[in-house]
């Protein structure tokens, strides 16, 4: 009998793509910062949620929050497996 476990991919594809999206807020937080530092101090950069390292930041914390819920979804995933097939570890 084959047991066929279709939740862990989702959760570890969805942890892969929060992996990304954390890379690309921590580049958008470099970015911002590097260019606040050659800017003058009376021009305004805003970005979605007041500056760009805000926004960096702001999406860095959101990609944190994705990753632990989907790793709450592969590890419900494991633990559903190990209980179908009496396994406990």
């Amino acid at each position: 009998m084959q047991i066929n476990n279709s939740t862990f991919p989702y959760g570890q594809q969805g942890f892969l793509r929060s992996q990304d999206k954390l890379d690309q807020a921590s580049q958008k937080v470099a970015d911002a910062s590097t260019q606040t530092l050659s800017q003058p101090a009376s021009s305004k950069n805003t970005g979605l949620y007041g500056s760009p390292i805000q926004d960096g930041l702001i999406e860095a914390k959101s990609s944190v929050l994705e990753a632990q819920a989907n790793a709450k979804v592969m590890d419900a995933s494991d633990k559903t497996i190990g209980r179908l097939i009496d396994i406990t570890v």
